[in-house]
């Protein structure tokens, strides 16, 4: 007569059971995982989309000028990228980070800040930007236009090593190319020439004139005050007129222009965080910039200087060839483990494991000398 099968840790039938049902259960929650997209998504991927259509246009209208990207310094072809050094390059840039800026879904990034900060359609965000980080630049643009933000954005033409330094395609030249494009419905209101003390010290006489030509030729208000201080009290005053009386609902920084941040060390994020600051940090700053003033006003303050900080933060990757298609990444949408599911294939198994070591206990005392097996004892 065939011996009664007993589940045991010592049989093989029990460990083929035991492997088995395991291996179901991991197959079972596996596949319970599910996409679960970000809150604002929609309008992250929106934006990232306009940031494509908008890099494609320059880059056509570069080629068409005559002027290509060089394949070292630029291997994605945006034609953003510019030189390490012209007559209008104010300081030593990191070409890494502009190249990283140029990520289509940095412009995720900034609809994620402007919802976290509970923007609204009709909101109005002054900006101060330089020529320094021009993906950064379009990734702010595009979440404006994909939220219906207001901007009122006053530009530093100067640009550092591998930005927007091309004294005939500034980042006024490139507002200017997207909006014949119909791609933008506004562009920056004034401009400086950026540099040091905001007056393109450091720069020569020729890179100077040549900002100044830039300006000109885009129309728009040049502030030229002789102090740092001055440039940032004109700079306050135009925010203002252009707000028409409305409030301003938030204040953006992009890249390192002294009549936004104050001073140069101001960059280091133990002066000034990278991302949102409601207010900003007490701190001792060196100088101040526009950005304090509208934090003492009690205005939420954006802050994006440091490239690094954010692609680490966003999980977005350095220096990505090719550049990620829009919606890419953990930003957008993670796969989680269905927690139900998970939980429950953990119980089979384990009551499984339970079941069997429990027939186990009790084949092991059958087996001594003596053992009454009605009663175990």
């Amino acid at each position: 007569m065939p011996r009664k099968f007993r589940p045991s840790m010592r049989s093989h039938r029990t460990i083929a059971i035991l492997t088995v049902v395991s291996i179901l259960c991991y197959i079972w929650a596996e596949n319970s995982r599910v996409t679960i997209r970000s809150p604002y998504y929609d309008d992250m991927l929106g934006a990232s989309e306009w940031m494509v259509a908008a890099m494609d246009t320059l880059r056509s209208h570069q080629y068409a000028r005559g002027v290509f990207a060089d394949e070292v310094n630029d291997p994605n072809l945006t034609t953003l990228i510019g030189q390490q050094y012209t007559q209008i390059t104010t300081d030593i840039g990191d070409l890494e980070a502009k190249w990283t800026a140029l990520n289509p879904n940095m412009a995720g990034v900034m609809v994620n800040y402007f919802k976290q900060a509970g923007l609204e359609p009709g909101d109005i965000v002054a900006a101060g930007m330089s020529g320094s980080l021009p993906g950064m630049n379009l990734a702010f643009y595009a979440a404006a236009q994909q939220m219906e933000l207001k901007p009122v954005v006053i530009t530093s033409v100067g640009a550092s090593s591998w930005g927007a330094n091309d004294p005939n395609f500034t980042w006024l030249d490139i507002e200017h190319v997207l909006m014949e494009n119909n791609l933008l419905t506004y562009r920056s209101i004034a401009a400086s020439m950026g540099g040091g003390e905001d007056l393109g010290r450091r720069l020569s006489p020729e890179g100077r004139e040549l900002i100044q030509e830039a300006i000109h030729r885009n129309d728009v208000i040049f502030v030229e005050e002789p102090t740092l201080e001055g440039s940032i009290q004109r700079r306050l005053g135009i925010y203002r007129e252009y707000a028409g009386g409305d409030p301003v609902d938030m204040y953006v920084n992009i890249g390192g222009a002294l009549s936004s941040i104050g001073d140069s060390r101001n960059v280091d994020e133990n002066m000034i965080p990278v991302g949102i600051s409601k207010p900003l940090p007490s701190r001792n700053y060196p100088r101040r910039g526009a950005i304090h003033e509208f934090s003492d006003l009690g205005i939420p303050v954006l802050n994006i200087t440091n490239i690094y900080t954010l692609a680490d933060r966003f999980a977005l990757p350095w220096t990505p060839t090719p550049l990620p298609e829009p919606g890419s990444g953990l930003l957008f949408s993670e796969r989680r483990y269905n927690l139900w599911i998970t939980a429950l294939a953990l119980v089979i198994v384990l009551a499984t494991l339970i079941i069997v070591l429990l027939f186990d206990r009790r084949t092991q005392r059958l087996d001594r000398p003596g053992v009454d097996p009605d009663t175990m004892v």
